[in-house]
């Protein structure tokens, strides 16, 4: 059954609502728990989650512009979340980058915690679904910021599975540095798919 524009445009702003509310809630308390436990792995997926509830807002605000038929509105706000997804991969992995160099030449301790790794687990079982919708629909509506949104969305799963990865190899198998190598794989992929974007930016200009 074909999805008509108008539901189309609906469903993309509720998608994005729904990815500003999961984010806020476990990106926030992933945070908070690289905060107290200083994991790196964990609070690249955290911040990551925070940047694309940002991205998500402007969507949001893009759609029921143009489902308003204010055009022009709309696409300002498309090129706004194109232009911060963009610099919000490359600003996280320069983050991880850095903190992550530093502690290596520490002696710094993180603590896996049990909470640490139900947070990674729930993002996996939720962001896969919000991710592939968006894509979806990215491609009916044409949307390049919500292809790129959804990419953060899509970035955010392989973050909750690096930071799992590390917090399991660290908790259970005792890998002391489990923790910066998964910071510095996160950063890789953050600053290939900022490239990205930012050069999908360039060619639409």
């Amino acid at each position: 059954m074909a999805v008509s524009p108008a539901s189309a445009l609906r469903r993309a702003a509720r998608l994005c609502a729904l990815t500003v509310a999961w984010n806020a809630i476990v990106g926030g308390l992933a945070v908070a728990t690289a905060v107290s436990t200083g994991s790196l792995s964990l609070i690249g997926f955290g911040i990551n989650a925070v940047v694309d509830s940002s991205a998500s807002i402007v969507l949001v605000w893009r759609f029921r512009a143009e489902s308003a038929g204010h055009a022009e509105r709309a696409q300002r706000a498309e090129q706004l979340a194109l232009r911060l997804a963009g610099a919000a991969f490359l600003a996280i992995a320069l983050y991880l980058l850095i903190q992550a160099t530093r502690s290596l030449g520490s002696r710094r301790h993180v603590e896996a915690t049990v909470f640490g790794i139900a947070e990674a687990v729930a993002a996996l079982l939720v962001l896969p679904v919000l991710a592939s919708a968006k894509y979806s629909l990215s491609q009916r509506l044409g949307s390049r910021a919500l292809r790129a949104d959804s990419l953060l969305t899509w970035s955010g799963v392989a973050l909750a599975s690096l930071a799992l990865a590390a917090l399991v190899a660290q908790r259970v198998l005792g890998w002391g540095r489990a923790d910066e190598i998964g910071a510095l794989a996160i950063a890789a992929l953050l600053a290939w798919q900022g490239s990205r974007v930012v050069r999908e930016h360039a060619s639409a200009d």
